[in-house]
């Protein structure tokens, strides 16, 4: 297999300062968006012209990074989402779900710890065809994840590799665990409005105050707002069958784990060299000239060098923690292949997603069985490479939150 099935997945999955003192939570609600604070809004970007979007966009990330690294990242997948709101509506539910529930909320509300959501889980959340539990299910997430967000997972492979380029030449960098936040609304990448009927100085203006006011936004009223209009396809059946497929074909080749981790890694760091090629571009049109602009031989020397580099990098600790995505996903795929037996659905597919997004960035990932057994297989090394604690028994992780918050907020409350 030339790139791999995992490359396969990564190929097809792109302000205000809101004061935190005394909040639990940096989200805030609509409630806020008055015609004064949006006319605010748009006298502060008017007279600061010489900030571009860009520059506003990574000053917003970057501080939400440092409030989220402030506190303790519980990645929660569907099931242990369907789970507590099983809870919040008063339906039936498993044993610990409601302690594990109150926990988290008290985590929460001491400001302790966030449960952030991911792409794949957003797209999971609109498969969900009632609309009742599914917006009782945003509104459960508004609520644990205080509207945070990891960022697509293009965009975090896109960030792990210019942060591994900029790191390596000595530039200053801020920690990368703080540059892959965003709010809910950004969720599957960030966009701006763009028409040519605003002069380019106002149109710049009305991108920041647009910015501003999604950054603002609930889940809730996303879900609200879309509605039925989501499309339901998802191209993960497809891609499943395809994996299955080639997976048998190559099944014979494989001599050893190392040796099917080496070709799922080699495959998908095909995807990353174009990247980094333009991060190498970036920084000679900074260094040089902005009229840089390499041939297509030139272009393809540097991709094919970047190649090179990133599969150098992948073979020490330290560069598989700098791809840590695509490390995880590599992995994953790889132990798949190495059970021959073992076929792939959809549903695998986003989980394995969940759990790419969790490893790397969160301290405890609560996930089904299947996905459990599969992470705690020895050749995995998952508790070495990640610091970051699977669980998947509700009851197991309702234990551990009652000990992590629950204790610590009766603690606090008593001083």
């Amino acid at each position: 297999m030339t790139r791999g099935t995992v490359a396969a997945c990564a190929g097809q999955t792109s302000v205000r300062r809101v004061p935190t003192e005394g909040h639990a939570c940096l989200a805030t609600t609509t409630q806020s968006v008055t015609p004064a604070h949006i006319a605010d809004r748009f006298a502060y970007h008017r007279a600061t012209p010489q900030v571009t979007v860009e520059q506003h966009v990574q000053r917003q990330v970057t501080e939400l990074g440092d409030w989220v690294m402030a506190r303790e990242r519980v990645y929660l997948d569907k099931c242990f989402w369907i789970h507590l709101r099983a809870v919040r509506m008063n339906e039936p539910s498993l044993p610990g779900a409601s302690a594990l529930m109150a926990s988290l909320a008290a985590g929460v509300s001491a400001g302790r710890l966030i449960c952030p959501v991911s792409d794949v889980l957003f797209l999971e959340l609109m498969k969900q065809t009632d609309p009742a539990t599914r917006v009782a299910t945003a509104e459960l997430i508004d609520e644990l994840s205080c509207g945070v967000a990891l960022s697509p997972e293009p965009t975090r492979v896109a960030t792990e590799v210019a942060h591994f380029f900029h790191a390596n030449v000595g530039h200053s960098v801020h920690p990368l665990e703080q540059l892959v936040w965003t709010k809910v609304p950004f969720v599957l990448g960030v966009q701006h409005p763009v028409s040519p009927a605003f002069a380019p100085e106002e149109q710049l203006v009305i991108q920041k105050a647009f910015f501003d006011h999604l950054w603002e936004v609930p889940l809730s009223m996303m879900v609200e707002t879309i509605g039925s209009a989501w499309p339901p396809a998802s191209h993960f059946g497809d891609l499943a069958i395809r994996l299955n497929r080639d997976n048998a074909a190559h099944a014979a080749s494989m001599k050893s784990f190392a040796q099917v981790y080496r070709d799922e890694i080699n495959g998908v760091l095909e995807i990353a060299a174009p990247i980094a090629a333009d991060v190498l571009h970036d920084m000679a049109r900074k260094a040089l000239s902005p009229d840089i602009e390499p041939s297509a031989e030139q272009r393809e020397t540097t991709v094919r060098q970047c190649l090179g580099l990133l599969r150098a990098a992948v073979r020490k600790p330290v560069g598989k923690r700098a791809l840590r995505t695509l490390h995880a996903g590599a992995l994953m795929h790889a132990a798949v292949r190495w059970n021959r037996t073992q076929k792939v659905d959809a549903n695998d597919l986003f989980d394995f997603h969940h759990a790419e997004a969790a490893l790397g960035y969160c301290d405890v990932l609560l996930t089904d069985g299947p996905m459990h057994t599969l992470l705690k297989q020895r050749h995995l090394a998952i508790e070495r490479e990640f610091p970051c604690r699977v669980m998947s028994s509700v009851g197991d992780a309702a234990e551990w939150a009652q000990d992590r918050f629950a204790r610590r907020v009766d603690d606090a409350d008593g001083n």
